[in-house]
Formats: C-alpha cells, structure tokens, sequence
C-alpha cells in the first residue's frame, strides 16, 4: 500500500497562488493530514493589482503564530511529517519554524524562487546565502526550486543536485464568469499583457512591440503599477490598444479566454515564475515570454508559445508575428494548450508530482520526472 504523508506549509502569506496545492493536499487520499501556517493575510499590494484577498477564508489556516506557538506545532507534529518552507529568511514564522524542525528532527524541505543574480547585489546575495544557508543545505531533505532557473541556483549555492527538484506554483481551474469590461470581437488577433505595470515586468518593451508588429492585431493591457499612465498615452495614440486598468482576479478567465496571445517580456529573474503564463496556459492561450520569467519552461514546445531570448521590442513583435503567421491560434492548438496545462499545471497535477518527490526521498522509489515533462 502506498505510504501517506503529513504535511505542514509554511508560508509568508496567504496568497492564492499557493493556496490552490494546499486545497487538493486536504482531499488528497494520500495526504493523512494537512496544516497550513502563514505570518499574514494577502498584503495590500497584492490586493491594488487584483489579487483576491479572501481567497482562504475557508480553510483551516493559522496566521501570525508566535514563536511559543511554533515550537508546539512542530513539537507536536508527527514524527514522520514533512514541512514545506516558502521561504528561508526575514519572514518569522519561517525563520523560527525552521529553527524547530531542525531542533526536533523532522523531515523538511524549501520551496522557493531563485534568488536574483544579477549585477554586484547578485554577488552579495550569493555569498549571504552561502553564509546563511549552512544548517538547511546540512538537514532540508529536499529542495523545490520554482521555474526554469531555480535548480541552477541552488546547485550554486551548494545544495545537492539530488535533492533540488524543479518546481511550480501549481494553479487551480477558475471558473469562468462575466467582468466589468468586454473584449471586442474584431476578427483580428488578441495580444494581451496581464500584470504589474513595471518596466521590470517589460510594459515598456510590449508597447513598443505594437508599431513594429505586422499583423493586424487588438492590443489589451490589465494591470496597475507605476506605468499606468504612461499606457494611458499610448492608447491615445494607437486606437488598437485598450488599457483595462487592474482587473480582479475572477475576471481573469474572461480575458484569457478571449484572449490569443498573452506576452510577459521580463527583462529580470525576479520573475521567479510568472503564474500569468500558467493561467493564460490553462485558457488555450498562446504565450511569448522572455528567457527570464522562470515559467518559460513551458514552452518547450513551440505549439504552446515563443520564448524571447534577445530581449527588445522588436524580439517581442517577432515572436508574436511568428505564432500568428504559423497558424497556432486555432481552436485545435487552443484545445492543445488547455489539455497540456490540466495535466501539467493544475493543483492535481502538483499534488502528484509532490508525492512523487517524497516516494522518491522517502520510499526508495525512483525519481520522478520533472513536472513540464511528458509522462509515459
């Protein structure tokens, strides 16, 4: 009989990007029990950009547990239970539930995004994590390591390659409903960017993209940051672009689903993963994302999207202008896409590929293969 598992999250937040694998942990046959432990509700940025806020409202969750209160729930926690960390520094029920699993010999593991290296603060964030970092690389008995650049980087700051395992933040299905705005059925391809308006986030490099693509297309922006106004110039000057504002997230289905192309150009690895790829993936839409947004791994096969390796509008306009001239918008690709993400991207999805991660540490079994791959 396959072994079960306790499992005990421990987060930073509540966000609804993580939410999703705890919901399917709590009805998982193979999961004997699931606790969920966060220093805070969602933060107030994350509600400015759309975020749903209440998005755990009705599951058992513990918010802001004082270091007494840590000590007792791992103290009291199986000792055969596993621990997941989102998160090794500054949060303090992180730091200080990583101080008591190691106290009290429970199994753990960290599931985190690389850090950004780049430039000389990359340098010192790769030297603080080797200083810092000595008792988890000696005690985590696993890493799960968010996006295409996770692995390298924690095989850089000297974690066991045979305990880092490529990971994602594992999404549930929204239903579709209505929104307070409508996208026009012109005929023409919809090219969207959905996010933070940051130029770390490249609106610059989508807006630019517009007057150098060739094909007829309607441009939408949703989002808010520091330039929404400078879309809002634009869109006074290209009658194809239409700035939606920040959208909340119940409405995103609706744009995605009408949606042809979604491009994320980051031009940083702050973009650990970028769940708007997952979403857009899950709705059958295409998606152009540079090399550095860590959900780039998807694509691997062209059918579902362009990665932008030289990072420009014009790069941006390129990719968009190749999966239209290429004829991937039609229903069968979209159907394609929408099948590749439930099985790869879904909570599910996650689940079983997290339990395949502990059979192998904890079971003997051998290694599963990376979630983004094919499956026998």
């Amino acid at each position: 009989m396959p072994q079960k598992y306790h499992v005990f999250l421990w987060e930073p937040e509540t966000s609804p990007h993580k939410l999703p694998l705890f919901r399917e942990l709590l009805v998982h046959p193979r999961i004997s029990g699931a606790n969920y432990i966060a220093q805070a509700s969602l933060g107030e940025h994350r509600r400015l950009e759309g975020w749903d806020a209440d998005g755990g409202g009705d599951l058992p969750v513990t918010l802001a547990p004082t270091p007494g209160e840590i000590e007792t729930i791992v103290a009291q926690s199986p000792p055969d239970s596993i621990h997941i960390f989102s998160g090794m520094h500054w949060v303090p029920c992180i730091v200080n539930g990583l101080r008591a699993v190691i106290k009290h010999q429970r199994r753990f593991g960290i599931l985190h995004e690389p850090r950004v290296l780049e430039g000389v603060r990359g340098l010192v964030r790769l030297g603080h994590s080797w200083l810092a970092e000595a008792p988890l690389r000696r005690h985590a008995n696993f890493i799960l390591a968010i996006g295409a650049h996770g692995p390298k980087w924690f095989r850089l700051t000297g974690y066991p390659a045979t305990r880092v395992f490529p990971f994602a933040y594992f999404l549930g299905r929204q239903a579709l409903s209505g929104a307070s705005f409508s996208v026009m059925a012109s005929g023409k391809p919809v090219v969207t960017f959905l996010g933070r308006l940051e130029e770390l986030k490249g609106i610059h490099l989508f807006l630019s993209a517009i007057d150098e693509v060739r094909s007829k297309a309607e441009f939408y922006v949703a989002g808010f940051g520091t330039w929404s106004s400078r879309v809002e110039d634009a869109q006074r000057t290209h009658a194809n672009l239409h700035h939606l504002g920040a959208i909340k997230m119940a409405e995103v289905p609706y744009l995605l689903s009408n949606t042809d192309i979604l491009v994320l150009p980051s031009i940083t690895m702050d973009d650990g993963w970028g769940a708007v790829v997952s979403e857009g993936l899950m709705a059958g839409t295409a998606v152009v994302c540079s090399y550095k947004v860590g959900a780039s791994m998807c694509l691997a096969d062209r059918t579902r999207g362009l990665v932008v390796d030289k990072i420009s509008g014009a790069g941006v306009a390129s990719a968009v202008d190749e999966i239209i001239g290429d004829g991937l918008l039609d229903a069968h690709c979209r159907k394609a896409r929408a099948e590749w993400a439930d099985n790869h991207l879904t909570q599910r999805a996650g689940v079983e590929y997290l339990l395949g991660i502990f059979d192998h540490i904890f079971d003997g079994k051998a290694r599963p293969r990376s979630f983004v791959d094919e499956h026998d």
